[in-house]
């Protein structure tokens, strides 16, 4: 039998086991996917790395992804045409599906992704609050008292929100009979238009 390799350039490659054992000056002839050895007894599997030295020094490792162990007939004799990749190339990071909860809990109910938040979020104080509660009071003893009640309380809700206007309007309607009561509130319940 005769060498398949003889009439091509070779180089000395080292085969670096899985196990950690080490074969070192293999004749092989190295090409970017494939590498031919013509000795049989070199226990090549997948995932061993076969490495050169290049002319400057450096190393280049191939990683093994088939054996590509070939019997030998006739002139030919038994070797390996082994594929190969790069091991830079094989160690690339997979893209994983990754899953990302977000809890938030926050007062104005508002998320804000790759923006600004130009709006503003008004609260009532406390003297707002009671400025509602005494509406309500004065309310108690009206005889459409059940409407104007629900339209100060639709009012209170709406404050700071677009909707606001509207439901003032809905309370001044509701106690058009009696502004008499109702009059002395009418400036601070207007400052809210603005908020």
């Amino acid at each position: 039998m005769s060498n398949i390799l003889g009439s091509f350039p070779t180089e000395k490659v080292k085969l670096l086991k899985k196990n950690g054992e080490v074969y070192e000056n293999i004749e092989a002839l190295v090409e970017s996917k494939k590498i031919f050895i013509d000795d049989a007894t070199v226990p090549v599997e997948e995932e061993d790395i076969i490495e050169r030295t290049l002319p400057t020094g450096s190393k280049e490792q191939f990683i093994v992804i088939d054996r590509g162990f070939h019997k030998g007939m006739f002139d030919i004799p038994d070797h390996y045409q082994i594929k190969v990749e790069k091991v830079s190339a094989y160690r690339k990071p997979v893209p994983r599906n990754i899953t990302q909860t977000y809890n938030i809990h926050n007062e104005s109910g508002k998320i804000n992704i790759h923006s600004i938040d130009n709006s503003v979020n008004y609260t009532l104080s406390e003297n707002d609050e009671q400025l509602f509660e005494t509406l309500k009071q004065l309310a108690a003893s009206l005889k459409n008292r059940d409407e104007i009640i629900s339209s100060i309380e639709e009012m209170r809700t709406a404050v700071g929100k677009p909707t606001f206007s509207q439901k003032y309007n809905a309370f001044i309607q509701s106690v058009a009979n009696h502004m008499t009561i109702f009059s002395p509130f009418i400036p601070a319940l207007t400052s809210f238009l603005v908020k």
